[in-house]
């Protein structure tokens, strides 16, 4: 019964509390050995690897990145923030032309009178102009608008 369970849960794709925990570790430090997720999770090296190897390959974890300090670079460059209307139903469509351009720090699906907005980092303005073309050319992308980001107040985090 419990074998069934197991196979059930692992064929669906369906996550457990501790896909939920490996994943937080992951979240937390990209970089922790299997040893010590498998410490921390109290599974085996081999089970750790065929966690994430599954959930890989069911899109749940789509990469690794390092997020950079703030003395990281000498330019910060430019942020914006684009608010963006689609043309199409759905948008994911749309939205895997997009999603892992390197300018995009964020993406957020929103209500209201746009359908996302988008949180870029580029070099410069005419970077910028450059990226909002470059969006605004995909099909299905109806409108884009660009708000460049004066100061950061408060909760700013760099990825």
């Amino acid at each position: 019964m419990i074998e069934n369970q197991m196979a059930d849960r692992k064929i669906g794709g369906a996550r457990d509390s501790i896909d939920e925990k490996l994943i937080s570790l992951l979240c937390r430090n990209a970089r922790m050995t299997l040893t010590a997720l498998a410490q921390e999770l109290a599974l085996s090296r081999t089970a750790v690897q065929a966690r994430m190897a599954r959930l890989e390959r069911d899109k749940v974890i789509v990469g690794y990145r390092a997020v950079l300090g703030r003395d990281a670079g000498a330019d910060d460059g430019l942020r914006a923030v684009l608010s963006v209307t689609f043309s199409q139903r759905p948008c994911s469509p749309v939205v895997e032309k997009f999603r892992h351009w390197p300018e995009i720090t964020h993406y957020y699906s929103v209500t209201g009178p746009h359908d996302a907005y988008v949180v870029v980092r580029v070099g410069n303005a005419q970077a910028l102009s450059q990226f909002v073309d470059r969006l605004s050319a995909i099909a299905g992308v109806g409108s884009v608008r660009s708000a460049v980001v004066l100061k950061a107040d408060f909760g700013e985090t760099r990825s």
